[in-house]
Parts: C-alpha cells; sequence; structure tokens
C-alpha cells in the first residue's frame, strides 16, 4: 500500500533498525551491572510455571536505546500451551522492575504470519477491534524482532532471526501512516464542535506521521513515546522541529490545528485511496422510536438521531464510507462527535493497493 515512504522503506533501512548481537548484548549488560545483575537472573524470570519457554527475549527501550535510569526490562516469553493467551507479570525479586510478558508460542507464530500476509486494511477487517488487536500484534512482534534472545529453542531461534525481513519495516511504517490518516480526519471533524479534542487528535496524527517517518529511516521500534529519540537517532532536525511545534500546548485550537493536520498529512503521504468507514462504537445500543433513534453509550448517555434506517448495535456493519476527507452526513456528525461511532479506515477494494 502506498501511504507514505516508510512502506517503500529499503530492504538496507530495515536491516538497520536491528543493529546487532553485539551491541544488544552491550546495553543489556551495562543496564544490568549498574544494579549488580547478571543475564542468568533475567533468564530464570523465564520459567513462571505456565507452560515451558521456548524463546525469551529480552526487549523494550533499554534494547532499542532509549531507555534510561528509571526504565524497566521487558522480557517476551513464548511457551508451548493450548490455554494461555496473555499472561503479563512484573517481577522486582532482583530489586529491579522486570516487565515479564508470557504469550502463547503458537498463537504468536500464527498472528505474526498474518501480519506477513494479509492484505490491510480492508473493509471487512477494520474494527474497533481488530484495529487494536493489529496494534497489539505489531508491538508483540516488533519486540521479538528487536530483542535479544535469552533463551531459544529450535525452531523458535530461527522464526525470531527472520522476524526482522522487510515486511517488518513496512508493516510497521504502513501503520503509523495509516493511523497518522485516521486521526487527522477525526481532528477535522471535531473541529467545530469539540476544539481543543481535535488538537489533541491532531497532535496525535503528527506523531504517528513522525513515527512512520523514523520507521523509514530504520527506526522500527514501535512504541509511540520514543518518537523523539528516533529521530535524534536519525539526525533529523525537521522532524524533531515539527515535533515540538504539535507538542506545544494549543492555546487557540481553531487556529493551529490547520497547521497540525497539514504536517501529518504531508509526512503521512498519500493516502492512495483509503476511505473512512464508520462502526458503531464498543457499547452503544440504539432504540427506534416512532420518528427518530435513540444512540446511547453504556446507557450512560444518548444521542438523538433523525434517522430510523440505522443499523442495529452490536453489529460489524457499516454506520457510513466516504473517501477520506469527505464530510460525512450533518446528521451523523454528532454521532461521531459524542463517540457513538468509530472511525477506522480501509481500502474498499479488495484488489486495489495492499
Amino acid at each position: 500500500m502506498e501511504t507514505t515512504s516508510a512502506s517503500t522503506a529499503s530492504t538496507a533501512a530495515s536491516t538497520a533498525a536491528h543493529p546487532g548481537t553485539a551491541v544488544l548484548e552491550q546495553r543489556l549488560d551495562a543496564f544490568l551491572k549498574q544494579r549488580g545483575l547478571h543475564r542468568d537472573a533475567v533468564r530464570a524470570e523465564a520459567d513462571q510455571g505456565v507452560g515451558r519457554p521456548v524463546l525469551a527475549v529480552a526487549s523494550g527501550s533499554v534494547l532499542a536505546g532509549f531507555g534510561n535510569h528509571r526504565s524497566d526490562l521487558d522480557l517476551m516469553v513464548l511457551v508451548e500451551s493450548d490455554r494461555l493467551t496473555r499472561f503479563p507479570v512484573q517481577s522486582h525479586e532482583h530489586g529491579t522492575l522486570i516487565d515479564v510478558n508470557i504469550r502463547r508460542a503458537g498463537s504468536v507464530r500464527e498472528t505474526t504470519a498474518a501480519l506477513a500476509a494479509e492484505p490491510w486494511p480492508r473493509f471487512d477487517t477494520v474494527t474497533e477491534d481488530a484495529w487494536n488487536h493489529r496494534r497489539r500484534a505489531l508491538n508483540t512482534v516488533n519486540r521479538l524482532a528487536l530483542g535479544l534472545p535469552l533463551l531459544a529453542s529450535a525452531p523458535w531461534d530461527a522464526w525470531q532471526a527472520a522476524l526482522r525481513g522487510a515486511w517488518h519495516a513496512e508493516a510497521v511504517g504502513q501503520w503509523w501512516a495509516v493511523e497518522a490518516h485516521r486521526l487527522a480526519q477525526a481532528a477535522r471533524w471535531l473541529l467545530d464542535a469539540r476544539p481543543m479534542t481535535a488538537a489533541v487528535r491532531a497532535r496525535e496524527a503528527v506523531v504517528a506521521a513522525l513515527n512512520a517517518r523514523a520507521a523509514a529511516g530504520g527506526q522500527t521500534y514501535f512504541p509511540a513515546k520514543w518518537v523523539g529519540e528516533k529521530l535524534k537517532a536519525l539526525g533529523d532536525a525537521e522532524g524533531l522541529a515539527v515535533l515540538r511545534a504539535a507538542l506545544r500546548a494549543p492555546v487557540e485550537p481553531r487556529e493551529q490545528v490547520p497547521q497540525r493536520l497539514a504536517d501529518a498529512e504531508r509526512l503521512a503521504g498519500d493516502p492512495a485511496g483509503l476511505h473512512a468507514v464508520l462502526r458503531w462504537s464498543t457499547g452503544v445500543g440504539t432504540t427506534e422510536l416512532e420518528d427518530r433513534t435513540v444512540v446511547d453509550r453504556w446507557q450512560l448517555r444518548a444521542v438523538e438521531s433523525a434517522r430510523r434506517d440505522l443499523p442495529p448495535a452490536g453489529a460489524d456493519t457499516v454506520v457510513w464510507s466516504g473517501p477520506l476527507g469527505a464530510p460525512p452526513p450533518a446528521d451523523l456528525l454528532p454521532l461521531f462527535v459524542h463517540d457513538m461511532v468509530w472511525l477506522g479506515v480501509a481500502h474498499p477494494d479488495p484488489e486495489g493497493p495492499a
């Protein structure tokens, strides 16, 4: 999918995203030495009694080169288990916070294969749950790919090494570019009714677009909050200037949001035929009356709509879609403003760009 230069990141840039085993070992050992620890102490945390570990990878900001004295150490562990899905453990046993995240090996392998093979984003797969699932899946595979394996049995050692392929950089860059377009669209629709919220979404759009720019340069570490460090590592003075401007408090949001949107869309690149897709938000209910429909969220607040042809709540039916940049019908916009519908973006044509 041609949404940004990040989606065409070269193999060389992708390879540069992984600094090499020696550098990772140096970063981990320096972090542990400051705390009087050795790798064996971290390796021992992999076995939490919930399944046989087949892969344990030290990861996170410390291994990415962005950590500081307040950082914790992340340990991603894959186990052979038929029932386990997610099992977070925070260990303080050694006086250092080690954030142990345990996943079922088979599920992670299947999810990773889908990230590499399935076209995205598509109408039939772009839902709120699916969007969040892809974000979590990218974060998991990113930490596994860029981290240092402390324990690896065959064939998982080769599988982990293969995660560093060009598809990885492309998937990360694509996510951030698409997310930037989605957030920019949200900011545009919110500007008149909720200008401060629009300013927040516009700032998030800039951050997402800069993460896509960083990924194109080879800085593919996924967490968004490290975008400034990624740009510093790339020597990207222009990107840092855009970031500083976006992080300033919006004193006059109606005046400042347009510039943020322009920056985000310029950095994110051509949306390449993306359409906005509105589906019901989680927790929405609908009640049809004689001449209107009442839409509520968790039965705590409600919005009246003059429409009586809205799809039933709880379905993944598209409430409305249109080309990115086009406004929704005026009578549907309040549903978005009041969080009754979730905004996704997707390619309407299954044969379109992947």
